[in-house]
């Protein structure tokens, strides 16, 4: 009688290997995955400049991250609000 063959377990290269084989064919030497660098928002106001709003009044910029500004109106209300809603107020 014939014994059955035992299954042989597929070969699967060590980790490194897979990574070097993977990054040789998709990278070429002194380039860069990388997205161009898109140029960062600039808001038109600066922390301390004093602000207008329509709806609460005039304050204070304390913050700023990208184009929301976080402004303290008078009786310590604080707001974050985007910056094309606010004018720089005439002193």
């Amino acid at each position: 009688m014939a014994e059955a063959k035992k299954p042989t377990k597929a070969r699967v290269p060590p980790t490194s290997a897979l990574e070097s084989t993977t990054l040789s064919k998709t990278k070429q030497p002194g380039t860069s995955n990388a997205a161009p660098a898109t140029p960062a928002y600039m808001s038109k106001y600066t922390v301390g400049d004093q602000i207008s709003h329509p709806m609460f009044g005039n304050g204070t910029v304390t913050a700023i991250h990208t184009n929301k500004l976080t402004i303290e109106f008078p009786h310590s209300v604080i707001k974050q609000i985007v910056d094309d809603f606010v004018t720089h107020r005439q002193l």
